[in-house]
């Protein structure tokens, strides 16, 4: 972890297996921990790259809402699906110099709502984005931003929180 790409850091997809492990051991233990469909796996992690080459979008707004919904969309995992993606959301921002300031059930709902929302899939793929605009900034490397919950979850996996951005 990371995979930089011409200066975008991507989750990878043992990572996306270790968020979704660490999440199913720490909140919900007693469900099966497996991963059902890893080409759609593997698809849901390359969807970020993909998109940015074929669109030709920098924007992090955009690629994280990819993430998302490749996730969501594929679901690869046996469970923790939704929360997989918003951990990996909030990894991938973080990675890439942001931070998501949403309570963390916020997004977990938000996701929710994307998968069984009212209208077409492209006004629910632009509601999140604007959801995921208004409550992203950039992280500012000097203070706490994360919540010990987060900052486990991110040591577990290897990550450095003092990324330089």
């Amino acid at each position: 972890m990371p995979n930089d790409c011409d200066g975008i850091r991507y989750v990878l997809v043992p990572d996306l297996i270790a968020i979704n492990r660490w999440l199913i051991e720490t909140q919900t233990p007693d469900e099966p921990i497996a991963v059902l469909k890893p080409t759609e796996l593997a698809s849901a992690q390359q969807k970020p790259a993909n998109y940015r080459y074929y669109e030709q979008t920098d924007d992090m707004i955009v690629l994280t809402a990819v993430l998302i919904a490749g996730i969501i969309g594929n679901h690869p995992f046996a469970n923790a699906n939704k929360r997989t993606a918003a951990a990996a959301a909030t990894v991938f921002l973080m990675l890439n110099g942001w931070q998501l300031t949403a309570p963390d059930s916020h997004l977990v709902f938000e996701i929710h709502e994307f998968l069984q929302g009212e209208g077409s899939y492209d006004d629910r793929f632009e509601y999140l984005q604007d959801w995921l605009a208004h409550w992203t900034t950039p992280r500012d490397a000097t203070e706490n931003l994360f919540s010990d919950a987060f900052v486990r979850m991110v040591d577990h996996l290897g990550i450095p929180l003092d990324y330089p951005t």
